[in-house]
């Protein structure tokens, strides 16, 4: 009897202790995503290693686009800071032509300099796309580490690479 029960417990903990990758309650409504995904052009809104799918009228050809890696060094509200700090977002992106799995984007004090919005124009397959990075919510609180981030993007399709 008492196996059963370490059996019953072991495989209850083991089952809450999954992290969960479902996509959040209201996230689709919020960034505009339709069922079959979302239009070129349009923002949305990813949470670190959430997908979607954009599509467009025009474009014959649909990107799947996913965040790899989010990360937010930037000075917690609630802090004061000698830098401002940075948020910076790592994507893969593929379609039926190819893949393109490094485009890094980065609001805050980057590399090169202030930005409150980046934009990269990164080729996948034989289309030629541009990927904007608006901000990473939530904003860093000392009171709420841990948090889940999420990314604000807009992806619009700019033509063929050839």
């Amino acid at each position: 009897m008492v196996n059963y029960i370490c059996a019953a417990l072991l495989l209850l903990l083991l089952t809450r202790c999954q992290q969960e990758t479902s996509i959040e309650p209201g996230q689709f409504e919020e960034a505009g995503i339709e069922a079959d995904g979302v239009q070129f052009g349009q923002e949305i809104t990813l949470p670190e290693l959430g997908q979607v799918t954009l599509y467009g009228e025009d474009v014959p050809r649909k990107l799947y686009l996913s965040a790899r890696k989010i990360t937010d060094s930037r000075c917690p509200e609630d802090v004061t800071c000698i830098t401002y700090g940075a948020a910076s977002i790592v994507l893969s992106a593929s379609n039926s032509q190819g893949k393109n799995e490094d485009i890094q984007l980065c609001i805050g004090s980057c590399d090169n300099g202030f930005r409150s919005i980046d934009s990269v124009t990164a080729v996948v397959g034989e289309t030629l796309y541009s990927f904007s990075l608006i901000d990473v919510t939530p904003f860093p609180e000392r009171s709420k580490a841990g948090v889940r981030k999420k990314a604000k993007l807009l992806v619009e399709k700019i033509g063929t690479s050839l």
